[in-house]
């Protein structure tokens, strides 16, 4: 379970890596399906401001076992995980340079980033890199399909976690509700 919970973080902040205008959208709501060792996990990611706003709602449930939603926002290079009835816990991204709209030779070096050509997944052409993101003496190696910046469909291990992220859902330009980035 804490696996899980570690693995989903590092989606998220690498989902949400630091940068101004991370995006090449405004705004944006995205819905996820995540399998990890065969398990399910559903989630739905917002953002703002061209991604410098995000929050990422997640529910957790292992049937007999336990059953929670919790929220990871970022704001700049500090996240937060908020566990509903669980409390808030603050940590550094540990992405903050990654941008995939700014690729720096620097941040190719850091982070052993192979640009793998292009790939359409969910009708939209994609750009696939695969890269390496060490956390916690752990390194997980990525395989992503970025579009517009956005990460749509991702493959990634960390240790013997391995999992599948894709976007089932975008939707590019809306409204986002305010209250989704508050962390309280």
């Amino acid at each position: 379970m804490k696996k899980i919970i570690t693995l989903s973080i590092l989606l998220l902040t690498a989902i949400t890596a630091f940068a101004q205008h991370r995006y090449e959208m405004r705004s944006g709501i995205a819905t996820t399906a995540t399998c990890t060792n065969g398990q399910m996990t559903y989630a739905t990611q917002y953002f703002d401001d061209y991604g410098a706003l995000d929050c990422l709602q997640q529910h957790m449930e292992i049937p007999g076992f336990v059953s929670y939603d919790y929220y990871t926002i970022t704001k700049g290079d500090t996240c937060w995980m908020v566990v509903e009835g669980g409390g808030t816990k603050k940590f550094k991204n540990p992405t903050p340079d990654l941008n995939f709209l700014n690729l720096t030779p620097e941040v190719r070096a850091k982070y052993k980033i192979q640009d793998l050509g292009e790939d359409t997944f969910l009708g939209k052409l994609c750009h696939k890199y695969s890269y390496e993101v060490k956390q916690n003496h752990k390194k997980g190696q990525w395989t992503v399909w970025i579009y517009k910046g956005f990460i749509l469909k991702a493959h990634s291990s960390l240790g013997h976690l391995e999992s599948d992220i894709e976007v089932t859902e975008l939707r590019e330009n809306v409204p986002v509700p305010a209250e989704v980035f508050n962390v309280d």
